[in-house]
């Protein structure tokens, strides 16, 4: 019955979606058809340059774009995954590959790749854990599990994790937050999204999966799910909404620092300093506690009436947490539920999940392989050349904006010429030379390898605590080489174009000039605007938090940004759906600020391709997304949609309005006192 309920559920989902684009896609909020989402765009849909640019330029790839089996996403994005998985896999499957990190990867691989093996050990390597729960019936017992180091796994009602300081990035910080909830948002515990409600039955359809194969009866596992749900609420009583992370106060809000002494007292009876241990994260001399007020909650939270709900709670996360971690009837199941409550047709390959895992644990060691065999330093001079390029236009661009007085200008720009580049790789790899676990051929189980290497990687971030911030060391723990992304660090003010973007639509060594700006320079410009954000603007030339804008300023910035969030909350990617500006305003600010880059650029360029340039900005964020992932799409992600990427970004300037011709009435024409870019 509850299969039944899951499937229902998502059949609704897409019904509801499905029904907002009859017709042919209602284009409902007056500006440009949602064509990311599949079945949008069909035969008869008009492709005309001058009302919708991203459709013109990519309605045959649409057409023709096929979901890949376990996946809900297709793209330029996800193809270059593809190409980066295949090159991994074959890494990790080659048994020719010397050194260190070849042989972890392999025993890594083995362990999990043997279904035999994993198939006789069944759920036996979580069933000493799983006792050891249900056994809890105090307080104390509850404290001594959360403690107990040779526990496979424990779960804690925050996190402890080193990161530099906001305020003095040149020293590491131990970082005091709250814990991910299982509905992601506090705010779903009381008022339920449609995307908090795809979570919430999934996780419960697996874990009631999960709890019945680790013996639990159905009414058992109900009751379990139950408590675990109802403390989970209980902690959410006291988290701060996802939306609070979008409020222009929110990095004040976060900057909140405690002694030893002043963190014991806030915490009152919660021994929070014998958590911080457990986490394996002790000695700190200051802490940054983002959310105090949850803290203060916990001595309330762990209270003797709770013990039930708390023992449950880590009973459900634990069955959970191994859902992929045991036999091959458990792995394919669980996924299976989620995958129908998500629309997901189809099943990933052994191997793509093997890769997943391995990734997962053992992300230095699979991307030094990476480095060593697929990394060039042609790559790498092109790609500098052009960031080279790019940061010196973005220099101009600074200069010329005429709403900034000169003293913010000058530290714009003191900004600008201070940000650290990491291209592709870094000069030296990663050492996990002290790193074995127990393998196949040991009688190891993914279980007990996943604790130890949890547990080495834990001990590398807590040697950092209060230690000074090497700048110029490629930290390939945070910054992981083989990844189709690139992205801006806030605390190092350094923007990071990484090795595994570099192919298909975003760079190939056989692209014209034109074609590369539109594509990897595109992406180049984006992050350095990242510097210039509404977050970007609260951190100065050394990645603290600081304020460098005149007061005149930045109230300027903040209303510009404003118009800009508000502009984009009025798109309607389907019927009933909620779109925030708020919530996507860095990312736009950045895709916006990072196009003026490059067209000031392609300005000093004789016989510059603009069409060239245009087509491949398009194709980049070309996409097709299945109907019922669109709903988690818009609840998690902080960019716009890609048609909107394409389409609210060229709109905005004149020189792709005045290359094609496009007039007042045309779909992609805004008029300029409409535009809401900000620089």
């Amino acid at each position: 019955m509850r299969k039944l309920t899951a499937a229902f559920l998502c059949l609704c989902m897409i019904a509801g979606i499905a029904s907002a684009l009859a017709d042919g896609g209602q284009i409902l909020d007056g500006r440009w058809l949602s064509a990311d989402i599949q079945g949008n765009v069909t035969s008869d849909t008009p492709a005309e340059l001058k009302n919708d640019y991203g459709i013109y330029v990519n309605k045959d790839w649409i057409l023709q774009a096929k979901i890949p089996d376990g996946e809900a996403i297709a793209g330029a994005g996800a193809e270059s995954s593809r190409v980066l998985k295949d090159r991994q896999i074959a890494l990790m499957k080659n048994t020719d590959l010397p050194g260190h990190d070849a042989e972890l990867v392999r025993k890594l691989y083995k362990l999990i790749s043997d279904w035999d093996y994993r198939n006789a050990q069944g759920t036996d390597p979580v069933k000493p854990t799983i006792e050891a729960l249900k056994a809890i019936d105090s307080m104390d017992s509850v404290f001594a599990y959360m403690e107990n180091k040779d526990a496979l796994l424990r779960f804690f009602p925050m996190k402890a994790a080193v990161g530099a300081d906001l305020v003095n990035p040149d020293i590491y910080i131990t970082q005091i937050a709250p814990p991910s909830l299982i509905l992601d948002d506090s705010a779903e515990y009381t008022e339920r999204t449609q995307a908090g409600e795809q979570r919430f039955e999934s996780n419960q359809q697996i874990t009631l999966y999960m709890l019945q194969r680790l013996g639990f009866g159905e009414a058992e596992a109900d009751t379990i799910i139950g408590n675990g749900m109802a403390f989970e609420s209980k902690m959410a009583g006291h988290i701060k909404p996802a939306a609070a992370k979008y409020q222009a106060d929110y990095i004040q809000s976060i900057l909140n620092y405690y002694t030893e002494e002043e963190l014991v007292s806030l915490a009152g009876s919660f021994p929070i300093m014998d958590m911080i241990e457990a986490c394996g994260m002790a000695g700190g001399k200051r802490f940054l506690v983002t959310e105090p007020n949850y803290i203060a909650s916990l001595q309330t939270l762990f209270a003797d009436e709770n013990v039930p709900l708390i023992r449950d709670w880590m009973i459900m996360k634990a069955a959970k947490n191994v859902s992929d971690k045991l036999d091959r009837e458990t792995m394919r199941e669980t996924k299976a539920i989620g995958n129908r409550i998500m629309g997901i047709t189809g099943e990933s390959s052994d191997d793509d999940i093997a890769l997943e895992a391995v990734n997962g644990l053992l992300s230095v060691p699979m991307d030094n392989l990476y480095i060593q065999t697929y990394c060039s330093e042609k790559q790498k001079e092109d790609i500098l050349k052009i960031i080279d390029e790019v940061k010196e236009t973005y220099r101009e661009m600074l200069g010329n904006v005429d709403w900034l007085s000169e003293a913010t200008r000058e530290k714009a720009i003191e900004k600008l010429d201070y940000m650290r580049i990491n291209a592709v790789y870094p000069d030296e790899l990663g050492d996990w030379s002290g790193l074995d676990f127990s393998g196949r051929e040991e009688n190891g189980s993914l279980l007990e390898a996943k604790n130890t290497v949890d547990n080495f990687v834990k001990k590398i971030q807590a040697a950092k605590i209060d230690q000074p911030v090497n700048k110029n060391q490629w930290d390939q723990m945070v910054l992981k080489t083989a990844q189709v992304n690139a992205y801006y660090n806030l605390t190092e003010n350094s923007i990071n174009i990484l090795a595994g973007i570099l192919q298909g639509d975003f760079y190939r060594e056989d692209m014209s000039e034109a074609e590369l700006l539109g594509a990897i320079g595109s992406v180049i410009g984006h992050e350095i605007s990242h510097a210039f954000d509404t977050n970007g603007a609260q951190y100065d030339k050394n990645g603290a938090v600081a304020n460098w804008w005149t007061e005149e300023d930045y109230a300027a910035f903040q209303a510009r940004a404003a118009k800009l969030a508000s502009w984009y909350d009025g798109f309607i990617p389907f019927e009933g759906a909620n779109f925030s500006g708020q919530k996507v305003q860095k990312e736009a600010i950045a895709d916006m600020g990072g196009m003026k880059c490059l067209l000031t650029l392609a300005a000093r360029k004789e016989n510059f391709d603009y069409d060239a340039f245009f087509r491949q900005f398009a194709r980049i964020w070309r996409q097709q997304i299945l109907p019922s992932a669109v709903i988690a799409r818009l609840a998690k992600d902080t960019h716009p949609m890609n048609y909107m990427r394409v389409n609210a970004t060229l709109a905005q300037f004149d020189e792709f309005i005045d290359f094609y011709g496009i007039q007042p009435g045309d779909g992609m024409y805004i008029a300029p006192e409409d535009r809401v870019a900000v620089w």
